[in-house]
């Protein structure tokens, strides 16, 4: 096969054993890479009510199909499983350069069942895997491990967990290259359970392709094109994603007071002044990208804090909003310090900083304690807030509970704490708010992984026109922000296409500077040999997605019953700031993307979508 490696490697940490599987051509042209290929494995191979942190969950990091290609912005990978939060499907992307290495030793993807008896790393060398003592690395953070791995060869990439990964804490990440995080679905606890501490992987080999003229060409017309829409990318290469932090913290998008604020009233124009993309961007030393990335929309930092010194990421925008307008804080030395430590340790930054922000909720109306925490804390506390991210990085005290989620704490805690609370089936939400994008309610509520703003949707696209990877006929029409009826159809428009982003192991930002543009097709000709038209790539972006569904409707879980936070839907609404008054009908958009893309009433992907679609059940 050409274009990928055409193999997956299997380890079984209990029998402390590897293999090879070969996966045949058509596997790929039906699920590509990525999490679809995750997909396509994970429900063949697992057990429906496999328990999450036991053996028979599967863990797997994908490869993309642009994954070592120079493919511009294709570089990213992907890891699934079973979700410990949710109990459904997980998965998590993710940047940095572990992707392209991985393929380039052998694989296109790892995939490991059972539980080791003691701490492990697994070792691949060009094709040559072998399972490793990390007694001596357990216990340490993730850039320490990743120091530790990176001395058996500089040139090579380590992804690895931190100690809220060994504990097995829900807020747990995946890092690699020192700061890049494969953040949601807990899955850095479900590694953690595996009692796997790394993978290190070195390749020296390139995955040849099927015409390299016509992928040379190609790249080219991607870069022509990145120069001509330069005006969309230079904000990412200047402030990253904290670009429209200020204004975010003030229009509605960020929430507030662990949703229950209003930015223009409760945090104000002055604070967010002080958090703004320009203030951030002092700290920077240089820009950088992952691999494969001509947007480079990170920045290396150095900052002076009263907490000591940082040399690390600059923030990113949910970082501003978990550590700021949700805790109601505008100091910049304490969220850049919360973020720090959330990279060492090994955590998911959204996750950390909004059961912070329940936690404050919760002492300030009384249900928890200065004798339970050990000291005040509070909205508007920064101090509070690197102590408390510090004691969730070591899992010491009430940090063990917070580590878990607001879901879990509020039922430890209980006397009403649930309602303060602010997840989906436990996954604590990110930092865009549907009371302004009411169509991130649908992704919210009804995506196989609930709680995600990056899942596929139009939430992003509302007061606009539908944006999808790659060109594709569709009728042009404004997106009405607050009309609930007739967005089936784009939602899941929408939505197939972030399935065949993530199943190549595109960047997420790709369409903000090529938006229905980029070459999807010419490049998978060129890689791969396959002729394919953009129809077909939404048909196979359906495929995964119902598949994702399918993996859930067997672990009982069914996306039009899943109830969503008040808070998040406005009931009731806020009474000031711009979006007053607003209520979200998220039962008609949820109930006509369901619909639209084949689910029955009680979660089900129907028979007929199943077939027509040939999936494997």
């Amino acid at each position: 096969m050409i274009g990928v490696n055409g193999k997956v490697l299997w380890v079984d940490l209990t029998e402390s054993s590897i293999k090879d599987e070969k996966i045949p051509e058509s596997v790929y042209r039906k699920y590509l890479t990525g999490y679809g290929l995750g997909a396509y494995i994970l429900n063949r191979d697992m057990k429906p009510h496999s328990d999450p942190l036991g053996p028979e969950n599967i863990f797997g990091v994908v490869t993309g199909v642009f994954n070592g290609h120079a493919v511009p912005l294709g570089g990213r990978f992907q890891v699934v499983g079973k979700s410990p939060i949710t109990g459904g499907w997980g998965d998590a992307n993710c940047g940095g350069k572990f992707g392209p290495e991985l393929k380039n030793a052998g694989y296109d993807a790892i995939f490991v069942r059972g539980i080791s008896k003691k701490p492990v790393y697994l070792k691949i060398i060009n094709g040559k895997a072998s399972i490793e003592d990390a007694r001596s690395l357990w216990g340490k953070d993730a850039y320490q491990t990743e120091d530790e791995l990176k001395k058996i060869d500089p040139k090579g990439q380590a992804l690895v967990i931190g100690v809220p990964g060994e504990m097995m804490l829900n807020v747990a990440s995946l890092m690699n290259d020192y700061g890049r995080a494969a953040g949601r679905s807990g899955l850095g606890a479900v590694m953690g359970s595996k009692k796997l501490k790394g993978i290190f992987v070195r390749g020296t080999t390139r995955v040849p392709v099927s015409d390299p003229s016509m992928l040379t060409e190609t790249i080219k017309d991607i870069q022509i094109l990145f120069r001509k829409n330069i005006d969309l990318a230079r904000p990412w290469q200047l402030f990253g994603t904290t670009a429209t932090t200020e204004s975010s913290h003030l229009n509605g998008d960020t929430p507030i007071k662990n949703w229950a604020g209003v930015g223009i009233v409760d945090f104000g124009e002055e604070n967010a002044r002080k958090i703004s993309g320009e203030e951030i961007r002092k700290d920077k030393l240089q820009s950088y990208g992952c691999a494969q990335c001509t947007l480079a929309c990170g920045g290396h930092v150095r900052r002076s804090t009263r907490f000591g010194e940082i040399d690390g990421h600059r923030l990113e925008y949910e970082g501003t909003g978990s550590f700021g307008g949700l805790n109601l804080n505008s100091d910049l030395d304490a969220m850049a310090m919360a973020f720090e430590i959330c990279n060492r340790a090994g955590m998911d930054i959204i996750s950390v900083g909004a059961v912070i922000a329940f936690a404050n909720e919760c002492f300030e109306r009384g249900i928890i304690s200065q004798k339970e925490i050990g000291f005040n804390i509070g909205f508007g506390n920064p101090d509070a807030i690197v102590r408390l991210t510090e004691m969730i990085g070591k899992g010491e005290g009430i940090g063990k509970i917070l580590g878990m989620g607001s879901k879990y704490a509020a039922s430890i805690w209980g006397k009403g704490s649930s309602q303060f609370a602010i997840n989906v089936e436990g996954q604590d939400l990110p930092m865009h708010d549907p009371r302004l994008l009411p169509s991130l309610a649908t992704t919210y509520l009804a995506d196989p992984t609930p709680g995600r703003h990056t899942a596929g949707g139009i939430g992003f696209d509302e007061g606009g026109e539908l944006t999808l990877p790659f060109e594709y006929d569709f009728p042009r029409q404004k997106i009405e922000r607050y009309q609930y009826h007739g967005k089936g159809k784009l939602q899941a428009l929408s939505a197939y296409g972030a399935q065949v982003l993530n199943a190549t192991g595109m960047c997420l930002f790709s369409t903000s500077v090529w938006p229905n543009s980029y070459p999807y097709s010419k490049l998978l000709k060129a890689i791969m040999g396959w002729d394919i038209s953009p129809e077909e790539l939404l048909q196979i972006g359906k495929r995964i997605q119902v598949l994702r569904h399918l993996f859930n409707y067997r672990e009982g879980i069914n996306p039009a019953k899943i109830v969503p936070p008040s808070r998040m839907i406005g009931n009731p609404p806020l009474e000031k700031g711009p979006t007053a008054g607003v209520t979200v009908d998220y039962r008609t958009m949820v109930s006509e993307y369901l619909t639209e893309i084949g689910i029955d009433e009680e979660g089900k992907p129907l028979q007929n979508v199943v077939e027509e679609l040939q999936i494997e059940v």
